[in-house]
């Protein structure tokens, strides 16, 4: 159902109101919403921000530092699906106030700027050395890559195909002279690297040669008292004593991987402040108090109110007898139905003057789902390892919530399996004569592979029956809105002529009640003139109220049309059905054709077969039962768009609440 909000208003004196704040954040009950005449707050000097991005700083150094000595957190396997560490506001604030932001950013960042020096000179030796290497055996010194007066000297990379062509045009030069300093080959194309060197007199020749060519000049940065051999000795020299240095400084931030979690705490806390001065723009400043509103889930406001007048004894609290604006639409459902919220907040909140969908909706999702998995095996899988898992992994509330849907749904499977004879694809038929064999198949009711008609007909059966209950439950919400006249003559009506036309259709075919063809038919006439004399009540104009209510009668369309769709159950049961048998008659085939490990075999690949099978059928019986409420059943009595409702709360990027664990 869709809880009952009340707006109220809270008055604390002005120096109370960042206490007050963050008891509301810790609390996490009030939706606030913004005062007419709230002013916004003045940040300008606020350091929320400022400090934040230095402990983002610093958090990222220590991720990065994490990541480049190889260090991994240690995990324990129950926090698999909620990693993060938990602590109140309380103990977010402590933390903030025992660390040094500004000097923790001013060690780190200088450490960080280091290593950044480091880093780029490493990249620009490795950069040299690249360069260098094809020249590694060439013993010239910087200044006599130069050259001289008399003397043109240049280093080549010429092309390994071009390699003959360019030596014969240097042959012509009388003063040339050059020797291959290196010749890397590869598959399709290869380099030459040359030192050449002419009289300067005929250094217009050699450019000539070069320019008409693919042959590229190569300048090597070199010392000039030192050798390409020798410089590329002292690089390599350079870049042990960079990695050295590296190395010693990455020790040297060490000490600050311990005081991860205390940033994130930091952090988190500094958020949450930014979080309250966000909600403080809001509120109503005066020159002495400070005043917030918003909406309350009216079961929740005693407590609220106790918990406030013990921690504030000095605040006013008001509930607002008629509030201004749409309250926020929060659900409260039974333990046992809170798990079918993950369904209805998929589609999105109901309007708060709406009906909650989740209990309608829940037992036709199970039927839906084990219909579209049917597979008791399987189902039993699915709820042990749910079963598991809410036993042994610490999940959050909405975690909580799926798992335990997942579980009703594994349970759903099992029922509608054992009816349907399917357990891991095996074909019962063909197991040896025993108990087992006896009590499975005296569940078996209906065999989807010889049967799919059977089938087919539960499967329009169940969507009618939905269809059928979405006018109740429509009926109900206008009843429940004293909307009469909808009530009778849009549900009432409907609901009467849909089920009279199926009798009619099964009494004419001889299905039952045969004898009373002729007064189910008369009784069908009546309802639809009801339909049709009332379906255009809301027009004027009599002859648009009885155009209206013709074309009403197009609704049956539609219903037809929706039942169909209920269809794809079948086909997601008989997909599930196939794909397990097929895995089966591969471990089979793999099992007695591979001598000696066809077992090992064999079970790898009905492990691996079932797995998927149950993974990717699970998937779409999970979103095709959705869709039929979605799409099918929704439509009929909801129109959604409700605002959720959202309390005033933590705002955490690394830091769980513990609440949400409860």
């Amino acid at each position: 159902m869709i809880a009952d909000m009340v707006k109220v208003q809270l008055a604390v004196p002005r120096f109370k109101g960042d206490e007050l704040m963050a008891w509301l954040q810790e609390q996490e009950l009030l939706h606030v919403t913004e005062m007419n005449g709230a002013g916004k707050k003045d940040r300008s000097i606020s350091t929320v921000d400022q400090d934040m991005a230095y402990i983002q700083f610093a958090l990222e150094f220590i991720k990065r530092l994490r990541g480049e000595l190889n260090i991994q957190l240690k995990k324990s396997w129950r926090d698999v699906f909620a990693r993060k560490p938990v602590a109140s506001v309380a103990r977010l604030e402590q933390t903030i106030k025992g660390l040094c932001v500004n000097e923790i950013n001013t060690k780190i960042r200088k450490i960080s700027d280091k290593l950044a020096v480091l880093k780029t000179r490493e990249q620009e030796i490795t950069d040299l050395m690249v360069d260098l290497r094809p020249w590694s055996k060439l013993f010239v010194t910087g200044a006599q890559l130069k050259g001289s007066d008399n003397i043109h000297y240049v280093l080549l990379k010429i092309g390994v195909q071009e390699d003959l062509l360019v030596k014969r045009a240097m042959a012509e030069i009388k003063t040339a002279v050059w020797r291959d300093v290196n010749r890397v080959l590869m598959k399709k194309r290869g380099r030459v690297y040359l030192e050449v060197a002419v009289h300067k007199s005929e250094a217009s020749k050699l450019d000539d040669i070069i320019n008409s060519t693919s042959a590229e000049v190569v300048n090597l940065l070199v010392p000039e008292q030192l050798t390409v051999a020798e410089h590329v000795e002292s690089l390599q020299e350079e870049m042990k004593s960079v990695k050295k240095q590296y190395k010693a400084l990455l020790e040297k931030g060490k000490p600050f991987l311990k005081m991860e979690k205390e940033l994130q705490f930091a952090y988190d806390g500094l958020l949450h402040r930014q979080e309250r001065e966000i909600i403080g723009r809001k509120t109503l400043q005066l020159p002495r108090t400070m005043i917030i509103t918003g909406w309350f889930p009216r079961h929740t406001y005693k407590v609220f109110s106790n918990l406030l007048e013990k921690d504030f004894p000095f605040a006013a609290i008001d509930i607002e007898k008629k509030p201004k604006g749409t309250p926020p639409v929060a659900l409260k459902n039974s333990k046992n139905m809170e798990p079918f919220e993950a369904v209805t907040n998929i589609y999105g909140k109901p309007k708060y003057s709406e009906l909650d969908p989740t209990g309608p909706l829940s037992l036709f999702f199970l039927i839906s789902f084990g219909l579209a998995l049917t597979d008791a095996g399987y189902g039993l899988v699915m709820m042990t390892i749910m079963g598991l898992a809410q036993k042994y992994f610490r999940l959050k509330r909405e975690m909580k919530k799926m798992v335990k849907l997942l579980f009703y749904a594994g349970a759903s499977t099992v029922v509608f399996g054992a009816l349907t004879g399917g357990w891991f694809g095996i074909t019962l038929e063909n197991l040896p004569d025993n108990q087992i064999k006896s009590a499975l198949l005296s569940l078996k009711v209906i065999d989807p592979i010889s049967e799919p008609m059977t089938l087919l007909m539960v499967t329009f059966g169940v969507g009618i029956i939905q269809l059928l209950f979405a006018w109740i439950v429509r009926g109900y919400d206008h009843a429940r809105k004293k909307d009469y006249a909808a009530m009778v003559f849009d549900d009432i009506a409907w609901f009467v002529m849909v089920i009279l036309l199926m009798l009619w259709l099964a009494s004419s075919g001889g299905l039952f009640l045969a004898d009373l063809t002729q007064p189910i038919l008369m009784s069908l006439y009546g309802a639809v003139t009801i339909v049709v004399l009332t379906g255009g009540r809301a027009h004027k104009n009599l002859a648009l109220k009885l155009g209206a209510g013709v074309l009403s009668l197009y609704g049956l369309v539609s219903f037809v049309s929706d039942t169909l769709s209920y269809s794809r159950l079948l086909a997601l049961g008989l997909a599930t059905g196939i794909i397990g048998l097929v895995v089966n008659m591969l471990g089979v085939m793999v099992g007695t054709s591979v001598p000696g490990v066809g077992w090992l075999l064999a079970a790898v690949v009905l492990l691996g077969g079932h797995t998927f099978n149950l993974g990717i059928n699970a998937l779409g019986a999970f979103i095709h039962s959705g869709r039929l409420q979605y799409v099918e059943f929704f439509p009929k009595f909801l129109e959604g768009g409700g605002e959720p409702y959202r309390p005033f709360g933590r705002v955490s990027k690394y830091v769980d609440n513990p609440k949400e664990f409860i």
